[in-house]
Order: C-alpha cells, then structure tokens, then sequence
C-alpha cells in the first residue's frame, strides 16, 4: 500500500486542491492535524473519508519533533511513504509508469527534484479556480540544485530537521531527457494571493522556543512587509517553467 503524510495547520484555503490532487495518487492517507481551528479538519473528513485524520502529539511548530512524529507513523506503513507539506504537489505523467519505475530503477528511496512556484506580478495571475488543479494554474518559478522530497519504502525517512536530506541511501528520480519524469511542484509564493499571506504569517506565532532558538523554521518569523519583500526576491529568480522540456513533458 502506497502511504502519503501530511501534517496541517489552519489550512482550509489549500487543502481542498492538495486533496483533490492527492487522493487518486494514494491509496492511504494520513493527515495530521496540528491544532486547526478552521475548517481543515471537516473538509479532510469530507473529501478523504477513507483516509486517517489524527490529532498530533506535537503542539507547537517544532521542526525536530515534527519530523520525529512523521518518522514514528512512517514505521507504520508499508509499501511506498512519501511526506509532503500542504503547499506540496507530487505531479508526473501515469500514476501506473511512476510506481512501476520506482520498483524497476531497484533503489528504495528516491529524492524528487522539487519546482519553487512564484507568481510572476507582471503576468496577469487572478484569483486561482477552485475546480481546476491549482498546479495546472500557476506555471512561473525556479528550480534550486539539490532541492527535493523523499518517497521510500525503507522502516522510516531517516531525515535530518526539514526533511530535505536523509541518512538513508538513496537514488535521484531522472528528470531530465526522459519521457516521463516527476517532481514536487511546491506553492512556495504562489498563488500570492491574501489568503496565501495569511496563511504564511500564521506559522511563527505557532513555532516552539526550540525552534526559535535553533533558527529552524526562521523563514515564518516574519511581518507582513518583510513577507512582501521575500516574494520580490524569489520573483527575480523566477522564469515561464513551460519553456522548460522537463516541465513541458509533465504535463504532457
């Protein structure tokens, strides 16, 4: 059985597109419910019911323990587990070619290069449509070198803080000059819409002591000004990704 983990916090304005995306890619879903006092919790109920909601033991937003808890459900399961955030999309061509390649290519865990979406200010971008797949919405961002997430089969991730690295073996998912490649498409700033602020500024109220004072989570602990001012930044790196080959055969 293939497994996919999340946790969530206060995130009702995504989670119906990350479900809607998510729930035909897994057959099992658990979704961790980090305190929500929004409508998260009943619009996973409605739209996974077959999927698991739990409450998480941990309270505040504290990277190392965040991770420990994931690490803890992952020994759970069996088959393929991948963790992702509710801003994170998995997205390749055939769910059928994906799973098939990860048995052939005969590594047990694989890093997926990851694509940062930006909203371009000077496209035009409205409001995004709420039926239609938000990742097929948005097509401005970058790509960083060694930037990714993990999908496995080992007892558990082994991952370091932020799951962007692992002490187990691994092997890179090709992307590039083939056919059928696959990447996490994460809303990173986009779409930059108000509900997408808020949803950002929310976080560092929320991080632990610990957090704070390791500096682990530092890009949450922002204003409203200094969030604006990340977005210009990240815009400057920005580009049309449809000139891309890899990024045109995903959507193939």
């Amino acid at each position: 059985m293939n497994t996919i983990i999340s946790h969530f916090y206060n995130e009702e304005y995504l989670l119906p597109w990350w479900l809607n995306h998510h729930i035909p890619l897994f057959e099992h879903g658990i979704l961790i419910n980090r305190g929500s006092t929004d409508r998260s919790v009943d619009i996973c109920k409605k739209l996974a019911p077959h999927w698991e909601v739990r409450d998480s033991k941990v309270a505040e937003f504290d990277a190392f323990l965040v991770d420990r808890e994931v690490m803890e459900i992952e020994a759970e399961c069996n088959g393929w587990k991948m963790v992702l955030n509710t801003t994170e999309f998995l997205c390749f061509t055939d769910k059928k070619q994906f799973f098939s390649k990860l048995e052939a290519q005969g590594s047990a865990m694989y890093h997926l290069r990851t694509i940062f979406l930006v909203d371009d200010p000077d496209y035009g971008y409205t409001a995004p449509n709420p039926e239609v797949s938000l990742v097929k919405q948005r097509h401005h961002g970058f790509l960083l070198p060694q930037a990714g997430r993990f999908i496995h089969r080992y007892t558990h991730g082994g991952y370091t803080v932020g799951r962007h690295s692992t002490n187990q073996s691994f092997s890179h998912f090709p992307f590039v000059d083939v056919p059928d490649p696959a990447f996490v498409i994460k809303c990173y700033f986009s779409p930059w819409t108000d509900e997408m602020k808020l949803r950002k500024l929310q976080i560092g109220p929320t991080m632990s002591k610990n957090s704070i004072r390791s500096m682990l989570g530092h890009q949450h602990m922002v204003n409203r000004e200094e969030l604006e001012q990340a977005y210009m930044h990240y815009v400057q790196q920005s580009s049309d990704l449809r000139l891309y080959p890899a990024y045109q055969r995903l959507w193939k």
